[in-house]
């Protein structure tokens, strides 16, 4: 079978569809049996050589098929209608021709008339002589270098609404410019003293007599065209002529024609791919944006951890390290107060040696005192004897009692004093102890105090809520099922899981489809180019021919008609376009290029290698899988070359939230036991080798009290010393009174000398006692020295372990520094990840999404002006319109009238024939005259 098409456009064809055609038209008025109705109207313009209108008339032709009687109205022009099948006219009612006839087979009526309506198509030529613009008579009878162009323009647009697709869910109205879609072609037959015929438009061939044929095919509607076409040939002439050039043109319904239905899928077809384009971007811009939105909440819980850490470190930093520093600063002040009391206390111990001392050799004195009384006594009869040399001794004595008794009053008054400060002391004593006691009942509360005041401490309560709140924010992230948009993990979590589960499979099945599309698209071109190229190649594989086995049919012939050429060879130039821009080549496709494949490939190349792992890093870095929740995350500093031991940030907060309690229960326990152990007695009660301050403090206590009791007891020795003193000294004044008046006798001398050693008694009685006390006073004393020496040891363990709990505290107080350095190193991080999300939205997604709306938009609305012009096609393709019920075809033939001279000459001719007439006329009437 040949494939060669005959040409739509001769007004023949016009006759021969409407035979094809009649059997699809239903009858028309028919009044008896079965009658069909073609009407064809053939619009003939006449023009000069320039393209100016001179004449124009339509040809109607109603083709009645069938048998039976019919009447038929048929919308005519009535301006000089004229029957070409006779002489007789119509019967012409409100510009309608009024036809009631039999048929019996085949029956045709055929008119003329003028035709003033509108012309669709406008004409222009201009000519060229040797570059230089010419009229076309000027052309005539010349030589040189002939340039001649042809402007044809369809001029039936009107501007109307369309509305298509936006390409994403949507639509978009816009007002175009559409007219009736017209598709000719214009011919013409250089003679043959045109040589060198050139065209870059035109079909070339010989017309068999020695010229050349010139064919040019105009479609001349958007957007498989334009409403204007521009095109011509060049000649060199001799002896020149203007050639009759012929247009032919008739409308058509492109989403009907099959030579233009194809184009149309295609712009529909297009506008559908772009749309799912812009779809699919859309999604993958909408999860991008998901991704920016998690990153954006994992920098805000970043900040809420780092402003915790802050609010941690400046909590030890600022207060609890400063405070540990104050109690050791403290301990170390009450440590030198404790060495002062021992240095102190060590010298009372050295004083009361030297009293204790001092009283033995005063109780000596008073036994020889006794024993000189009573030899006074036994020397009383002497005492008369010698009572001169009594007389003086009297005096002597009564002197030195006066001074014993003063020494002894002094005595006395040191020992009262000496009494009042050592009940000072012992009250003292008493009264550290009890401190002592209760700084024991603090320093045991002191961990249930911390928790309290910390159970109270807003800071504190809002840093672990803080990081109980960071913990939460970040999520399950050992569950792959944990999909939460409450929390990071879950939002990381949906991320990958739409990226993978989505995105990435729906990119994967857009470029599975894109080979065998190319393949389509590749065979569709190059078919259409086979069919229309005047090369002798085959460009279509056997492979584009799958329904035929493979197998390249032999029948595949290049079309001739010029029209059907210029139309399949643009929509070949359409497929390979579209087909480029699906790929350069699907098996190796240039990553490069701006194709779909490629854009498709880049953009999941970008997320199975980047996002897809920055996902996963990211997901790991909020909790390391290797290690549990409750991990220890001092494990990764103490192997600091080991990443696999470092903790996630939930777990890092997480191990802070649970230890931080810990470390401050443990440090007040620490800090209670250091000082317990230097404070409290022993389990088993104070033993002489206990050095604590309770310890310490009951034994000065002890001590104090039994110093007390020996000043006590010193003072009342003193006191009895000071009285007996004071007797002897009275005795003696007496005794020497009596010497001296020797009025007394022996008698009263022997009672003198029995008080006297009744009062020498009395003395070394008190002597014994102040001698006691003194040696309890020292015993005190010692025990004094040994106890402050106990404390000071308990105070230097005190200050030690203060030392000890400001080192731990500024040490936790750096770590808490180093955490909040940390957390503000990954809060600064973390926002590159929303500008990297947002830049790929943004620099990526976004113009794909662009690129598909632009797509959608672009093919729809081609596709919608297609649809526009087909409509009117539909209800605008006659000049007048065709009887109810029958098929109407319009064509219309535009005759360029040629210029040879020979109007010119025959104008001549005429006028002078006209004037040879007017001679002859002259005669005949002279002889009329004549006659």
């Amino acid at each position: 079978m040949n494939a060669r098409l005959l040409s739509p456009l001769r007004v023949a064809s016009l006759a021969a569809l409407s035979v094809v055609a009649m059997s699809a038209a239903t009858p028309a008025y028919a009044a008896d049996g079965d009658v069909r109705i073609v009407n064809t109207e053939t619009v003939q313009v006449y023009t000069s050589s320039t393209g100016h209108v001179e004449t124009r008339r339509v040809y109607e032709q109603l083709s009645l098929f069938g048998n039976g009687t019919v009447d038929v109205k048929n919308p005519i022009s009535t301006n000089h209608l004229r029957n070409l099948d006779g002489f007789g006219g119509f019967d012409v009612k409100n510009g309608e021709q009024i036809t009631r006839t039999s048929v019996e087979g085949e029956k045709k009526l055929r008119s003329v008339s003028n035709y003033r309506g509108q012309l669709p198509l406008t004409v222009a030529v201009r000519y060229k002589l040797d570059g230089k613009t010419v009229e076309p008579g000027d052309v005539v009878g010349k030589s040189g270098k002939l340039d001649v162009e042809y402007t044809v323009e369809n001029v039936t647009g009107t501007s109307q609404e369309v509305t298509f697709d936006d390409g994403k869910g949507g639509t978009v109205t816009k007002t175009v410019d559409v007219p009736i879609p017209m598709v000719g072609s214009l011919s013409l037959v250089a003679p043959s003293s045109f040589t060198n015929v050139a065209s870059q438009q035109a079909n070339i061939a010989g017309d068999g007599k020695g010229g050349t044929k010139l064919s040019f095919t105009m479609t001349l509607f958007p957007p498989l065209g334009s409403t204007t076409a521009v095109f011509g040939y060049t000649a060199d002439i001799k002896d020149g002529v203007v050639p009759r050039s012929d247009i032919s043109a008739l409308p058509v319904n492109p989403l009907d024609s099959p030579t233009f239905k194809t184009a149309a899928d295609s712009y529909k077809g297009g506008a559908d791919t772009g749309a799912e384009l812009t779809d699919g971007a859309s999604q993958i811009d909408a999860n991008l944006l998901k991704l920016r939105d998690g990153a954006g909440d994992l920098l805000a819980g970043l900040i809420k951890l780092r402003d915790g850490a802050d609010q941690l470190n400046a909590g030890l930093a600022g207060e609890a390290a400063p405070g540990a520093a104050k109690l050791a600063d403290g301990a170390s002040r009450l440590d030198d107060g404790l060495g002062q009391l021992n240095s102190g206390a060590k010298r009372l111990a050295a004083g009361t040696g030297e009293l204790e001392s001092g009283t033995g050799t005063l109780e000596a004195g008073t036994r020889k005192l006794r024993a000189g009384a009573g030899k006074l006594a036994a020397g009383a009869d002497e005492l008369s004897a010698g009572t001169g040399r009594a007389a003086d001794g009297g005096k002597q004595l009564y002197a030195g009692t006066q001074q014993l008794s003063a020494g002894a009053t002094k005595v006395a008054a040191g020992a009262t004093t000496v009494d009042s400060y050592m009940k000072q002391i012992a009250a003292g004593q008493g009264d550290l102890l009890s401190g002592l006691q209760l700084l024991e009942s603090g320093v045991k509360a002191l961990p249930t105090s911390v928790q309290q005041k910390l159970a109270a401490d807003q800071q504190y309560q809002a840093l672990l809520s803080g990081m109980q709140d960071v913990v939460a924010g970040i999520g399950d992230c050992t569950s792959a099922t944990n999909f939460s948009t409450t929390n990071v993990c879950g939002g990381l979590n949906a991320l990958k899981a739409g990226i993978t589960g989505q995105i990435v499979p729906g990119i994967d099945t857009m470029l599975s489809k894109i080979p065998d599309n190319w393949d389509k698209l590749d065979c569709a071109s190059r078919i259409l180019k086979d069919l229309t190229s005047s090369d002798a190649g085959d460009n279509a594989p056997g492979e584009c021919f799958a329904a035929l086995g493979g197998n390249r049919p032999s029948t595949l012939e290049n079309l001739s008609n010029p029209l059907t050429v210029a139309i399949l060879s643009s929509m070949s130039t359409q497929l390979a376009d579209g087909r480029d821009g699906l790929s350069n080549d699907p098996g190796n496709p240039d990553l490069a290029r701006d194709t779909l494949q490629s854009g498709l490939l880049r953009v999941k190349g970008g997320l199975t290698t980047q996002i897809v792992p920055g996902l996963t890093n990211l997901k790991n870095a909020m909790f390391n899988p290797s290690l549990p929740l409750a991990a220890d995350c001092g494990a990764g500093k103490r192997t600091p070359t080991n990443p696999a031991d470092d903790c996630g940030i939930q777990q890092a907060v997480g191990f802070f939230k649970a230890n931080i309690p810990v470390l401050v229960d443990g440090i007040s326990a620490s800090i209670r036991d250091t000082l317990l152990s230097g404070i409290s007695a022993p389990a088993g009660g104070c033993l002489p080798t206990s050095k604590t301050l309770v310890c310490g403090a009951g034994a000065l206590a002890s001590g104090g009290s039994s110093l007390a009791a020996g000043a006590g007891d010193l003072a009342a020795g003193a006191g009895d010393l000071s009285d007996g003193a004071s007797l002897l000294s009275g005795k003696t004044g007496e005794l020497s009174a009596g010497l001296t008046k020797i009025d007394g006798g022996a008698g009263q001398l022997a009672d003198g000398a029995g008080q006297l050693s009744d009062g020498t008694q009395e003395l070394a009685a008190g002597g014994s006692k102040l001698a006691a006390g003194a040696r309890k006073l020292n015993d005190g004393a010692g025990q004094l020295a040994e106890g402050s020496t106990q404390a000071k040891d308990g105070s230097g363990q005190l200050s030690a372990g203060a030392g000890k709990l400001a080192g731990g505290l500024k040490d936790a107080a750096d770590g808490s520094g180093q955490l909040a350095g940390g957390l503000k190193q990954a809060a600064g991080g973390a926002p590159q990840l929303v500008d990297g999300a947002q830049k790929l939205s943004d620099q990526g997604t976004k113009k794909l999404v662009q690129a598909g709306e632009l797509t959608a938009q672009n093919y729809g609305e081609m596709y919608a002006t297609m649809t526009a012009g087909a409509k009117r096609a539909e209800a605008e393709d006659m000049a007048f319109g065709a009887p109810t019920d029958a098929i109407g075809l319009t064509a219309y033939s535009y005759v360029i009238q040629g210029d040879d001279g020979e109007g010119s000459r025959n104008l001549v001719r005429g006028l002078g024939g006209l004037a040879i007439l007017g001679a002859g006329g002259g005669v005949f009437a002279l002889r009329r005259r004549l006659v």
